[in-house]
């Protein structure tokens, strides 16, 4: 389980770093409205199998 957290967060740094936000610059609040609720979408089910992983089902 640590392995996906460790990859969320990676993806995050990736994510939401300068090179990538500089490809994006004339469509920015667009890009980061959607990375950002992919991003919390992501997060949400990481933990939801996690709590599933935990409680044995």
């Amino acid at each position: 389980m640590r392995e996906i957290w460790i990859f969320l967060f990676a993806l995050g740094v990736i994510i939401f770093n300068w090179p990538i936000l500089s490809i994006f610059k004339y469509n920015l609040s667009i890009y980061l409205f959607i990375a950002w609720a992919i991003f919390i979408i992501l997060i949400f089910l990481a933990t939801r199998y996690s709590s599933k992983i935990d409680n044995g089902g």
